[in-house]
């Protein structure tokens, strides 16, 4: 099963080189483990307000690459830009 972030021309041979690649999206500049410790929640419930499951969140905490729309609403949740309120689907 490929991977929900990879479309099948991405899985053939790159055309650019590897310096030259877009890199995957990094998460925003802060230990998202210890943020969500501080705000004393389980990955479930702070992962959930983004759409994640927990497992995906606890995979995004020890440095797996968060897709783009999830780093975006993260970055913006982090400095206040977007609340709980904000995000409730």
């Amino acid at each position: 099963m490929p991977n929900d972030f990879v479309c099948e021309s991405m899985l053939g041979r790159p055309t650019m080189p590897p310096a030259a690649m877009p890199q995957p999206p990094r998460a925003p500049h802060v230990d998202l483990r210890q943020f969500r410790i501080s705000k004393r929640e389980s990955q479930e419930k702070f992962w959930g307000r983004f759409g994640v499951t927990q497992s995906s969140g606890s995979r995004f905490e020890t440095g797996l690459a968060i897709p783009a729309p999830v780093a975006i609403l993260l970055k913006l949740y982090v400095n206040g830009k977007l609340n709980d309120g904000d995000l409730q689907g």
